[in-house]
């Protein structure tokens, strides 16, 4: 009989033993991460039921009769194995001795339960042990660290691995919520984080929901970096806050520590995205443009805006800065502007600081000008309190779209079915295939509502990512270029060595360099050396690339491997003609010409008088302008009119196109008052200097195929 029950009991003891190891072995996730829940209580039961009968028959063995003191005593003696780990030696080892069988069984059923024992009080305890494993490992290795319990960072840290949350005086109780639902949380302050980090490089993320002051958490990140670990801080601002935080709180940082602290919008970023995959030029039919890529001089363009909140309001920036063009007039350009239609049942959403800058500021602050004073950014058209479903709106619309006019319909009202509705709206009250597009904000996937022809942008889900907020493409590509371009004093070999590789091996080769962390803070310093508005003109420089192209024909699509060439040079330039670049621009009549290349500069000082106007920039008067004596690499004496304060945001550049000249002839007769400036040959050095301020722009366009090809993109004709 003991024979029997031994072998039943064991091949019980191995059952609840796979069951263990098959639940354990069932619940690891995709990360390899064991999922300890209070499910395993139920071997609890099955476990001490086994051991239990163990020690009847190890009781009965030992001619013990069964009664209700006997039995009251074995759960004693069981419940010292489970809680105690302690064996009575007196009971279980005669049967164990008679029956080795007996010996196999309770060493399983003591394997058993120790196992059920260790699993539930785990289970109790799981949530706080794999935050505290997980946080370890993640703040000895480097990762992202999202600053206040809000719904922002929640989002953040589900769209993102390897994260964590700084929660600064959380509740007890908010804690636990946390942990069960899986956020690896550290309850400390950012001063404290300093103490525990390794080695690894650190992103901290500050989404304004946190509630903590910029000014306590750039003060305590201050401290952090000059520790001396590899952290950076990206902090959330609307458009009006980046101006104090960045030129107060930010410039105020130093021994170089601002160089590692930047503000992002999440609706800038989503603006950003819209004018690089949908610039006006890549819908604009070429019948439009004459040969030279100019418009045409009866064609308009428009761009409604249906709402006006945040999101739409920060596409009109955008858009009034890299939408800019020009038609011809005789031997010269002139600026076309876009019309801007701006429409919203909210009286309160159509006032705001950029209508004032553009429809007051504007003209007071170049009233007084001693240059041509710049051209409007943009044609503000209409702005108007509306119900978007009345007969007017419709008919107002309607208008908009003719045989010589481009309008783009942007929709941002609010819900994403609401906007996806309105836009269907304007489908039907628009003819088919007319000259207009339909573009839809959605906060949600663009793919539940189908290919209805409308196009859906900013799914939040590409928002909330380390590749949007803490090194967002654009960026890196205006990192990258600066990089690859500027000029860095005592540049390392590596970086020597990899610009004189073809122009289609440098993205390759500057992926594989941007491993080492040394040479990524090289390229950080070389960019945060410049000052906020140089490195704002090189981003959005960069964000105007796709709209050039377009222009001229042309897409960027990243390559598919360095054979994947897309169009070759020789075909570019078939298109962007420039007759200047062959003896490198000595005649300086050649910047007024009519030629493709002509008009790329002329658009492109539109648009860099557009972001200094957004950045308060006025134009520098001519009783600011003096003459500064230097001494060149020959020991010479070489003249100079610095013509920009960035102190006072004032900058002599702020004029138009044609306007630059006569800020050439002024600072010329500054330098040399006895000379006749038209009686100066064309290649004289002195001219030639000065005529750099024209220059510099055709030097950017005339590397953009190498550039873009450098970056790892290439030309496809569109």
């Amino acid at each position: 009989m003991f024979v029997v029950s031994g072998i039943i009991l064991l091949m019980v003891s191995i059952a609840i033993i796979v069951a263990i190891v098959f639940t354990a072995m069932g619940s690891v996730k995709k990360n390899n991460e064991i999922v300890i829940s209070k499910k395993n209580l139920i071997y609890l039961a099955p476990t001490f039921i086994l051991i239990y009968c163990l020690h009847v028959a190890a009781w009965l063995y030992n001619g013990n009769g069964l009664d209700f003191f006997s039995c009251f005593t074995l759960i004693g003696s069981v419940l010292e194995v489970i809680l105690k780990f302690k064996v009575d030696t007196a009971i279980v080892l005669p049967i164990c001795q008679a029956y080795p069988i007996f010996y196999v069984d309770f060493v399983f059923a003591y394997i058993a339960g120790g196992a059920s024992v260790i699993l539930s009080v785990a289970s109790f305890f799981s949530p706080r042990i794999r935050n505290f494993f997980t946080r370890r490992k993640l703040l000895r290795k480097g990762c992202d660290i999202v600053i206040g319990d809000c719904s922002d960072s929640l989002k953040y840290l589900k769209a993102n691995r390897d994260c964590l949350m700084l929660a600064p005086g959380i509740a007890r109780n908010r804690y636990g919520e946390l942990l069960k639902n899986e956020v690896t949380v550290l309850a400390c302050s950012l001063n404290e984080l300093g103490k525990k980090l390794g080695s690894g490089e650190y992103n901290i993320i500050f989404f304004r929901g946190g509630n903590i002051s910029y000014s306590k958490i750039i003060e305590e990140f201050i401290e952090v970096k000059r520790a001396g670990f590899r952290v950076t801080l990206s902090m959330e601002a609307d458009q009006s806050e980046v101006k104090i935080v960045k030129e107060r709180l930010i410039a105020e940082a130093n021994g170089k520590v601002e160089a590692y602290m930047n503000c992002f919008s999440r609706h800038e970023l989503v603006a950003r995205q819209f004018v690089w995959q949908y610039p006006l030029t890549k819908y604009i039919p070429r019948s439009f443009y004459n040969e030279n890529f100019s418009l045409k001089n009866d064609k308009e363009l428009n761009v409604v805006f249906v709402g006006f909140g945040k999101m739409n309001y920060q596409i009109f920036r955008m858009c009034a800065m890299q939408f800019q063009f020009a038609v011809q007039h005789g031997r010269r350009f002139a600026v076309k502007p876009v019309h801007y239609y701006i429409y919203d049942n909210r009286d309160v959403a159509l006032h705001n600081e950029f209508f004032s800058r553009i429809a007051y500021e504007f003209d007071e602050d170049f009233k007084n000008c001693d240059f041509p004073k710049p051209e409007r950014i943009c044609d503000i058209a209409e702005v108007k309190q509306l119900d978007i479903n009345s007969v007017e709106a419709k008919k107002k619309f309607r208008t908009l779209v003719t045989d010589n006019s481009y309008t783009y319909f942007i929709v941002s009202l609010n819900s994403d079915l609401e906007d996806a509705s309105y836009a269907q709206t304007i489908k039907r009250v628009l003819p088919e295939g007319g000259n207009y597009r339909i573009f839809v904000r959605t906060k949600s996937s663009a793919e539940r509502f189908g290919d209805d022809g409308i196009i859906y942008f900013g799914d939040e889900s590409d928002i909330y990512t380390h590749g949007c907020i803490v090194n967002d493409d654009l960026s890196e590509l205006a990192r990258r270029i600066n990089m690859m371009y500027d000029t860095i004093e005592n540049p390392p070999k590596w970086l020597s060595d990899m610009k004189k590789l073809p122009v289609e091996q440098q993205d390759a080769a500057l992926s594989e360099s941007l491993k080492d962390p040394v040479r990524r803070e090289l390229m950080r310093a070389s960019w945060e050396s410049r000052p906020m508005i140089e490195q704002a003109s090189n981003l959005y420089h960069a964000l105007n690339l796709p709209f050039k192209l377009n222009l001229l024909g042309f897409d960027m699509v990243k390559r598919g491997g360095v054979d994947d060439r897309g169009v070759s040079q020789d075909k570019f330039n078939e298109r962007y003609v420039n007759s200047g670049k062959a003896d490198n621009y000595s005649d300086v009549n050649f910047f007024f010409d009519t030629q493709s290349s002509n008009l790329l500069a002329f658009i492109e000082h539109s648009r860099w008088n557009a972001l200094y106007i957004l950045y308060d920039y006025t134009q520098m008067q001519k009783k600011d302008m003096v003459v500064k004596e230097s001494e060149d690499k020959d020991g010479g004496v070489r003249l100079s009119v610095p013509h920009k304060d960035t102190v006072r945001k004032r900058h002599a550049c702020l004029t138009t196109y044609y306007g630059l000249n006569e800020l050439i002839r002024f600072k010329f007769g500054l330098m040399y008052p006895d000379e006749d400036f038209d009686a100066v040959p064309a290649d004289d050095s002195r001219l030639r200097d000065l005529y750099n301020v024209y220059q510099y722009d055709y030097m950017d366009l005339d590397r953009l195929y190498s550039e873009i090809t450098a970056m790892g993109y290439k030309l496809v004709e569109v």
